[in-house]
C-alpha cells in the first residue's frame, strides 16, 4: 500500500489532499493517516497546509512558495 500512495501522490502535480486520496485510492483515513506519516518521516513526501508533495519535485522558495520542479521526470521515480 505505501508504493501505491506514494505514486499516487507522485502523479499528482499540484499535490494532493487527504479525501482526495480516500476518494481515489478507496483505503480509510487512519490508513492513509499511517502510511503518509511514514512516507514524511522518511522524506519521501512533504506536507504543505493541507497538501502532499513528493520531495522531489519541490522548489521552495524563499517567501515559502512551492514550484513544481521537473513535473513529468519525477512523477513517478
Amino acid at each position: 500500500m505505501e508504493e501505491i500512495i506514494e505514486k499516487y501522490i507522485k502523479s499528482r502535480l499540484d499535490g494532493v489532499k487527504m479525501d482526495e486520496m480516500e476518494d481515489t485510492l478507496r483505503q480509510s483515513r487512519l490508513r492513509l493517516g499511517y502510511v503518509t506519516s511514514k512516507l514524511l518521516q522518511e522524506g519521501k513526501i512533504r506536507k504543505i497546509e493541507n497538501r502532499y508533495y513528493p520531495t522531489s519535485m519541490l522548489l521552495e522558495k524563499e517567501d515559502g512558495e512551492v514550484d513544481a520542479k521537473n513535473r513529468l521526470r519525477s512523477a513517478f521515480l
